[in-house]
Order: structure tokens, then sequence, then C-alpha cells
């Protein structure tokens, strides 16, 4: 299997020129989907108005419990090499401005954090407009595709990384679905 995430990794790392290395070395800065932000932020305060306050301590937690969990297994259980840094394929990685990322990348926080908020917000917001799911989705496709143009995961980083990022995404919105929107957000009778 390892073998396998090699040979696919080095395919598509490999396809690389000027203008994807400053294009994906830009598209991992999260300032970029700012705008996203802001979209995402106005969905949630035309939705739940001042109550958003409560929304935003879930996007944190959310953020804690997916980029924690990574470092977890990143550090203490997995410890697997980022593509940069093994030295078996190194010098066949191609790396943009000399970044190599620390030395575990197994999985990926970046894919972990970005799928976990798309899909966080994809249940949460319950957007109307298909162009705000798209461009959630497609944020979180694009900032993993980018850490594999990148040099610093593999695929199987990624996909892991993705899985973990939508299961804790979608736990953490079924709780808030449940259990903070059913019992502060709905309005009761008065009686």
């Amino acid at each position: 299997m390892q073998q396998v995430d090699q040979t696919v990794f080095l395919f598509l790392n490999g396809l690389h020129n000027q203008f994807f290395d400053l294009f994906f070395w830009y598209a991992t800065d999260m300032t970029i989907y700012l705008p996203l932000y802001l979209i995402a932020g106005w969905l949630a305060y035309k939705q739940f108005g001042w109550r958003v306050l409560v929304l935003l301590l879930f996007v944190i937690l959310t953020i804690v419990l997916t980029d924690q969990s990574c470092n977890i297994l990143k550090q203490h259980l997995v410890c697997r090499l980022r593509p940069a840094r093994n030295p078996d394929i190194d010098s066949l990685v191609h790396i943009v401005n000399g970044y190599r990322g620390e030395q575990y990348g197994f999985p990926s926080a970046h894919a972990c954090n970005t799928f976990g908020m798309a899909i966080f917000l994809y249940r949460v917001l319950r957007p109307q407009r298909w162009g705000f799911t798209l461009a959630l989705f497609a944020w979180a496709a694009l900032m993993a595709y980018s850490r594999i143009y990148l040099g610093v995961h593999y695929p199987a980083d990624i996909l892991c990384g993705a899985t973990l990022g939508a299961a804790i995404g979608w736990g953490m919105s079924a709780i808030f679905r449940k259990w903070v929107l059913r019992r502060f957000f709905e309005r009761r009778p008065h009686g």
C-alpha cells in the first residue's frame, strides 16, 4: 500500500510548473479564504442573529478537535515521515520555496481542518445557495490537493485527514443541531 501511495504522490507532485508553484503556495494561506469566511459569517448571522456567537464557539471547538486529533496521531501514534522528509524519495519530490513541513505528516491537518469545517458549516447553515456549498467543498479539496503539490503529504495522508475531519465536522454539527439548536435557538411559545 505504501508503494502505491508513493507512486500516486510522485505522479501528482510531478505535475508542476511556475504558475502552479505560486498558485498553490498562496492557496495554503488561510487569508485567501477571508471572503468565504465572511460569507459564512453573514449567512450564520442572517440565520441565527446575535446567537451566532454560540455557533462561533462550535466552530472554534471543531477546529481545535480536528487540529489536535491530527497532532496526536502525527506526533505520538503514527509518526509517518512526510514525502519531503522521506530519504527514500526526497530527491524526487518537487519542493516549493524550500518548504518541507515538520517531520511527520499523517494525517494531514490541513485536510482535516478544512473538510471538518466544510461539513460542519454545510450541515449547520444548510445553505440554499449551491454556490456557497460548492465553494466550501472546492476550498477543502483545493487545500487538500495543495499539500500533495507542495510535497508535504501523501494522498493517504489527505484521504485519512479529510475522512477524520469530515467525521468530526459531522459529529460537531450533530451535537450543535440536536443540543444547541433545539434547546436554545427554536422559539418557544410563551405560556
